[in-house]
């Protein structure tokens, strides 16, 4: 078995202890699928807010009550707009059109309106040349108080605490197809904390409120990009350090702890040779996981076969399931990010 040289991994590793087999963890990052697969054809996206309210004395009503304006209203919409014009252009694979439109949506964040006509979205698709039309549908945003702390309570100053919330739905269109891509309802909580050399400063209710409401909206169009495109995470595997009195496998067990992904695969597949059938198992296990962290996993796949299937080791029949899993999960990603 080779090892790909075209990859480059920085693995980092965290030990969180030993176990009586002698056990290490291993933390590093992968890259997965979005949710949503869009076509390669697509290349412009062009966002759109739908979410202007139709019941316009209502909304002018909760102005009054929530000390809130359109004009603040709208910046929280900009800020949506702008975190998924971020969130979409991670990748470098979209050309993310921010656009002026501002179209009657939900009068509320709990529920999506008719969809839009395709004559109008023809109409949008041409006027900014898009592939497709993100519309944000409905939009709604609260924020409480969760807290205040006086002058004298285990601090000099005073602080409050809060929860903004935002409640957003969006919706894809891609109008040459005449098809509804996506369709996305959720809220999203962002807590927060501030103090200031006065109660009057940190309670500041206006600007506080219209901040955090910001800082939430900016945060929940992030999360709706999330949906649309690739997202890394990271995952924790564990190896073996020990296999009775077989160096071969300590060997290999410390260039994974070096990142020295050659030497580490030369000393295992030497162990798998050379040890008794717990050594070999366990030195096949750890070859598993490095040809996991160098992106090749259908050998690593096989790895575990040997490991459990010739060997007994139980660790590697269920990292056999979790890899068969992300074989999958790369098919999509490869079509993905051709």
């Amino acid at each position: 078995m080779k090892m790909r040289h075209n990859i480059v991994i920085i693995a980092a590793i965290v030990l969180l202890g030993f176990s009586s087999c002698g056990t290490a963890r291993m933390n590093f990052n992968v890259l997965t699928p979005a949710p949503i697969s869009i076509p390669q054809e697509i290349q412009t996206i062009a966002i759109i807010d739908r979410s202007l309210p139709e019941d316009t004395d209502i909304n002018r009503l909760e102005a009054i009550l929530t000390m809130e304006g359109p004009q603040n209203d709208r910046a929280a919409r900009q800020q949506i707009m702008n975190g998924l014009k971020q969130s979409l252009s991670s990748e470098g694979r979209f050309s993310i059109i921010v656009t002026d439109e501002v179209l009657i949506g939900s009068s509320s964040g709990n529920n999506l309106p008719d969809l839009l006509p395709w004559g109008k979205l023809d109409e949008l698709a041409e006027k900014y040349q898009a592939d497709v039309i993100v519309a944000i549908e409905t939009f709604d945003s609260d924020f409480i108080f969760t807290g205040a702390k006086l002058p004298g309570q285990g601090s000099p100053g005073a602080g409050a605490s809060g929860v903004a919330t935002v409640r957003s739905g969006f919706r894809m269109y891609w109008p040459a197809q005449r098809a509804l891509m996506d369709e996305y309802m959720f809220a999203h909580d962002m807590g927060w904390k501030s103090e200031g050399p006065a109660l009057l400063a940190a309670l500041n209710t206006i600007n506080v409120k219209n901040d955090a409401i910001n800082n939430a909206s900016w945060e929940a169009g992030m999360s709706y990009g999330q949906r649309l495109t690739p997202a890394r995470y990271r995952i924790s595997r564990d190896y073996f350090k020990k296999g009775g009195s077989n160096t071969d496998l300590e060997t290999g067990a410390r260039m994974m702890q070096l990142n020295d992904w050659d030497k580490a695969i030369a000393d295992l597949e030497k162990a798998t040779e050379t040890g008794n059938r717990k050594a070999r198992g366990r030195a096949a296990h750890n070859l598993a996981v490095v040809y996991e962290i160098l992106g090749d996993l259908e050998t690593a796949k096989e790895w575990t076969t040997v490991s459990w299937g010739r060997y007994k080791e139980k660790k590697s029949r269920d990292y056999g399931y979790i890899l068969t899993q992300r074989i999958n999960e790369q098919r999509r990603l490869d079509q993905q990010m051709k």
